[in-house]
């Protein structure tokens, strides 16, 4: 039995079922059973015609569609060996590729089949295409569509008898550049790999298969063998956007949807991001049922099902399998799909392979292990360490028959009929396999300590914040002083900090990777973080490439020593030679002293710019132009470009000659027009009933920390009665407000204004407490003038406003460096300042710490100065 032998019997039992089907722009395009097998016997038969021989190598290359399946079936049925390539690879790597396998002919798709004519396959005759699109034939192309309409019946055709032992496919996974390594599989590796895995009856008749991966992939490949040996159907979508995505499940009744991790990452922020963005009430509510059904789900019980029916009627309402493979899923993401409803597994597998090694059982999914071994595969841990990890061997009838044309690299991985794979993994006492990491990719600290990449990322991936993350060996930092660690290079969303109102990337990345680090051993916390602009090179499936990406990263180094760019294209230059373009290019040159400015250079990643500098650059603009620019414009505006647009839709901008500008100072911003909304903020905490809610909130302060955490207060008698007076305090936990106040004088408190997170406080209740404790709402990394502002009117009234310059709580206990505000006030404003230091408030809350602990706490006031 051949590859095809096996899907044309399953056709001959159902000829009229169906098997394949497009979503196009006119709608969807549908293949039965029993015209696909007919297709491939009759494309098969032309190939035969054409000079085919058993035993050639005819490459594919085309997107997912129909046809490519049709056409694999037919080059494995005439006997040929097919070598499935990617649509991806260039005009070099694919002639590299054609000659390595010596390819006579290939079918391509009408996108890809132009190149493959004008490629130097390097054989003696030039290299024949059948093109799945065009209507006739010619010259060197054979048309598909003229094939299969003229054929006769397929009994006519008679085909090669092709046993289990013949090639069926050439799968390269490396060297399209270099040497290349195809990986060689019988029909035998294939057809015993679906049948192990048929075994298990995961599949059946009725299910549909959203096919999103490559099927030059084995992986994919294999997926689509079992669904078509079932008598099942898949569903090919052009698009990845997600409401095509979403729409095409619901339309077509999607029971099964197979992908890579990223696939899963994105759907499961997709939910969660939504169930984050519903009120207050109702997101505890939703977690603690997730958490409910998430213990249920061991004991056979699947209440996600039913609690969680929106989500599943968002993905067509008839999902009933998850499986991911590719690469390592996140546990956390299982689970949370588990607690869904779902059912998810999660496997194990290599092109070596072919492909599929190891998958979870449904109903005993083991989250963060690939599962157990298939059915006559054997699976062994080799030189297994102290914890038992080790290189992980493989054998059985799905092992490869070697690397085409490399002997050399097929002897470095097969021993004794076993496949060493190169990846590391332990097997548990009941068989349970988990991949801890790629052997070639593990980092070796000095110490002998081993970081496996994939499983300290996987925790950083989960920030709203970080878009991709790669960790690479650190060697030196920037200065070149020799630093022995983690690196990350981590690419940010920027559309979630957009959305947040929020500029001060690097910080907030910095501040959120603290708190994740935490939670890890000393050794796995990144000693370095980079910010990069694109995403990290990736291989179809999925997995970074990160050698590319370490050498990605030191080229953009030795670039940053080297000369200066070179002159912007076309394009820039256009907008960069208008005269809002230039003023604005020749400021940024000397504030930041850069001389190479582009327009889409990130203010803060590439120019340096934290939010005081975007301030004073946008005060600087107001006065260049004359013109007043909104607040907003500051967490808005991310890049030069955004700049340059945002002053050309102002009104009044001039486009003449630059005149003498009018810079505005800090001192003119602070003791100048405040804007009526600021000057409210301040008011609507002055009102009389402050005072009541003030008293009593500082008595109940106080009688919590003297009762419970034993407050001590030192250096009362440095405390003034009133201000204007700055009181600055170290900051460790989210309890260091209320402490302040606990310790201040009765009298004293009535005086005291504190800054609050604008976000913390849009619930009605808790903005009518806020206000009536005095806490302006204003976030000072988004809204710095704002802030500044409301701070000057609190010290002109004569009052005390309170603050903790360093910005965010520490995440080790120790002072952290000032944000520059505070200074700012202090100096034109010309008032005084008095330190507090909060002792035991790290001890009792730190960051990371869900609920606080007892612990006693400590207040130091320090002399005015």
């Amino acid at each position: 039995m051949s590859v095809f032998t096996a899907f044309e019997a399953v056709a001959a039992r159902q000829p009229d079922r169906l098997a394949l089907q497009i979503k196009e722009t006119t709608g969807y395009r549908r293949l039965t059973y029993g015209v696909a097998a007919r297709q491939a016997r009759t494309l098969a038969a032309a190939l035969l015609r054409a000079g085919v021989v058993p035993g050639d190598r005819i490459a594919l290359v085309s997107e997912n569609r129909p046809e490519w399946t049709v056409a694999y079936f037919a080059v494995t049925a005439a006997g040929a060996t097919a070598v499935p390539l990617d649509v991806q690879l260039s005009d070099a790597e694919v002639a590299n590729v054609l000659r390595h396998a010596g390819c006579r002919m290939a079918i391509a798709s009408g996108k890809q089949a132009p190149r493959l004519l004008g490629v130097d396959a390097g054989g003696p005759v030039p290299l024949r295409v059948v093109d799945l699109d065009t209507e006739v034939s010619g010259g060197r192309t054979l048309s598909f569509q003229a094939i299969v309409r003229e054929s006769g019946e397929p009994a006519a055709f008679p085909l090669p008898d092709v046993k289990e032992d013949v090639l069926a496919s050439i799968l390269y996974t490396s060297g399209t550049t270099g040497t290349p390594k195809g990986v060689m599989l019988s029909h035998s590796n294939f057809l015993a790999n679906a049948r192990s895995i048929l075994d298990f009856g995961l599949v059946n008749a009725e299910d549909n298969l959203l096919a999103l991966l490559p099927l030059h992939h084995a992986f994919p490949f294999m997926v689509q063998l079992i669904l078509l040996y079932s008598g099942a159907h898949l569903t090919f979508l052009a698009s990845l956007k997600a409401p095509d995505l979403l729409a095409c499940m619901q339309e077509t009744g999607v029971t099964l949807l197979v992908g890579v991790p990223q696939l899963f990452y994105m759907l499961h922020k997709g939910i969660f991001d939504e169930i984050g963005r519903r009120p207050l009430p109702l997101r505890f509510l939703m977690q603690r049922l997730l958490r409910l059904s998430g213990a249920l789900r061991p004991l056979g019980i699947n209440l996600g099902r039913i609690v969680f029916a929106p989500v599943h009627r968002k993905f067509g309402g008839r999902i009933h399998f998850m499986a991911s493979g590719g690469a390592r899923l996140d546990p956390v993401i299982a689970r949370d799909f588990l607690a869904l409803g779902f059912r998810m597994t999660e496997g194990y597998g290599l092109t070596e392979t072919a492909p599929v090694v190891c998958f979870n059982p449904l109903g005993r999914m083991r989250p963060g292990s690939v599962g157990v071994p298939l059915p006559g595969v054997e699976v062994k841990i080799l030189k297994p360490d102290a914890e038992g990890v080790g290189e992980i061997a493989i054998r059985g009838p799905n092992v490869m028959q070697g690397y085409y044309q490399n002997s050399a690299a097929t002897a470095e991985v097969m021993r004794d009929g076993w496949f060493l794979s190169g990846d590391l993994g332990v097997l548990s006492a009941d068989g349970y396999l988990t991949i801890t990491g790629r052997a070639k990719e593990v980092i070796v600290l000095s110490s002998g300590k081993n970081i496996y990449p994939e499983e300290v990322e996987e925790p950083y991936l989960k920030s709203p914040y970080i878009e991709e993350i790669c960790l690479i060996p650190q060697a030196s930092d920037r200065a070149g002083a020799a630093v022995e660690g983690l690196l990350a290079l981590v690419l940010p969303d920027l559309d979630y900090f957009r959305a947040q109102g929020m500029t001060n990337v690097f910080e907030t990345i910095r501040w959120d990777m603290e708190n994740v680090g935490r939670d890890l051993p000393p050794y796995k916390r990144p000693t370095g973080l980079v910010i990069v602009k694109e995403g990290f090179p990736r291989t179809r499936l999925g997995k970074i490439q990160r050698h590319l990406v370490q050498q990605q990263f030191q080229a953009e180094r030795a670039r940053e020593a080297g000369p200066t760019e070179a002159p912007p294209p076309e394009a820039e230059a256009a907008l960069l030679g208008d005269e809002v373009g230039r003023r604005v290019l020749g400021y940024l040159r000397e504030a930041t002293q850069k001389p190479a400015v582009r327009l889409d250079d990130n203010l803060e990643l590439d120019l340096g710019m934290d939010s005081l500098a975007r301030v004073e650059m946008l005060v600087a603009l107001e006065g260049m132009f004359d013109v007043k620019i909104p607040d907003e414009a500051a967490a808005e505006c991310f890049t030069v470009r955004e700049v340059i647009e945002r002053l050309q839709t102002l009104r009044g901008v001039p486009v003449g000659p630059p005149g003498p500008s009018r810079r505005r100072g800090w001192g003119e911003i602070l003791t100048g027009s405040t804007p009526a909304e600021t000057q409210a903020m301040v008011e609507a905490s002055s009102r009389p009933s402050a005072s009541v809610i003030t008293a009593i909130s500082r008595g109940m302060c106080a009688a919590l920390f003297r009762s419970v955490y034993r407050l001590r207060v030192e250096g009362l008698q440095h405390v003034p009665s009133h201000g204007p007076l700055i009181l600055v305090a170290n900051h460790c936990s989210f309890f260091d407000a209320f402490i302040v106040a606990a310790a201040l004088p009765s009298r004293t408190s009535q005086q005291v204004f504190y800054l609050g997170f604008e976000w913390f406080f849009r619930h009605p209740l808790l903005a009518r407490w806020g206000r009536g404790v005095r806490v302006i709402p204003v976030d000072m990394d988004t809204y710095l003038v704002r802030a500044l502002q409301a701070s000057a009117v609190v010290l002109q009234q004569g009052r005390i406003l309170c603050v903790f310059p360093e910005g965010e709580r520490s995440v080790d206990g120790r002072v952290r460096p000032f944000r520059k505000g505070v200074g700012i006030l202090v100096k034109e404003l010309k008032v005084p300042v008095l330190p507090a230091y909060i002792s035991g408030s790290f001890e009792t809350w730190p960051r990371g710490q869900s609920l606080p602990r007892i612990h006693r706490i400590g207040v130091r006031f320090g002399p005015v100065a």
